[in-house]
């Protein structure tokens, strides 16, 4: 293949993969607790001949940018936010691994008290987070979780919500949407961590950034595309020569 063919076709590929990772960030600008992806690519030399000086790029797996998100005032008491780093941890499904983290709190309950994030269960440091009927329910700075019975005065301590805080470099994101450790094995909690009742983190995603990006993408791979279409005219007028 025409090096210069090969190296525009790859560096358009790459383009629209870029493409993708920008358009999803997009569409999650409004997502609680979402983390932008950011591609990742390197240089390649390639080898053999007519390929000694070519060299074209390598996408790898998209990372994510895990800076910290505004927070966003609630007040409803099982919206909880946590301040700087660290993650809530959730039950894995089955077929996922056994937990699951996210930057997301806006917990519910169920029909059973059962704590929910989505369609799964938070956890505590014992187990799935299970609330008795309260009136009155509230989440401490250290994820203590405490409600007030009804018709009751003094308030019930349920338990620690389980918050870890690993290094992001060993973090992945799962198909699920949620976080995992490289090795898919379960986080060690930290008490260090910290929360706010009544806030949620918002997306770091800057749609205006991704908007951006992805206009200076477009122009990118409209450039490709030229070259592509300038190696193919000069790969015809070498072959007219080459029959002349």
């Amino acid at each position: 293949m025409n090096p210069i063919l090969f190296s525009a076709a790859k560096g358009a590929e790459r383009t629209m993969l870029a493409q993708h990772v920008r358009a999803n960030n997009l569409s999650h600008a409004d997502t609680v607790g979402f983390k932008a992806l950011m591609e990742h690519s390197t240089p390649m030399r390639l080898k053999g001949s007519g390929f000694l000086t070519s060299v074209t790029s390598r996408t790898n797996s998209a990372i994510n940018n895990f800076t910290q998100g505004e927070d966003i005032r609630t007040e409803r008491p099982l919206d909880v936010a946590i301040n700087g780093e660290g993650f809530f941890t959730l039950e894995g499904k089955e077929g996922e691994p056994g937990e699951l983290y996210t930057r997301a709190g806006n917990f519910r309950l169920d029909g059973n008290g059962q704590l929910y994030l989505g369609e799964r269960r938070v956890m505590a440091t014992d187990g799935p987070v299970v609330l008795p009927e309260f009136e009155f329910v509230s989440v401490g700075a250290n994820g203590l979780v405490s409600v007030t019975p009804i018709g009751g005065e003094a308030s019930l301590d349920v338990g620690f919500l389980k918050l870890v805080k690993p290094d992001t470099d060993n973090m992945t994101m799962h198909a699920s949407g949620h976080f995992v450790a490289k090795n898919e094995q379960n986080l060690v909690e930290d008490f260090t961590v910290q929360v706010r009742s009544g806030y949620l983190e918002s997306s770091n995603v800057s749609s205006l950034e991704e908007l951006i990006s992805i206009m200076s993408l477009t122009r990118q791979y409209e450039m490709q595309i030229e070259v592509m279409a300038s190696a193919d005219e000069i790969a015809q007028i070498g072959n007219k020569l080459l029959k002349a």
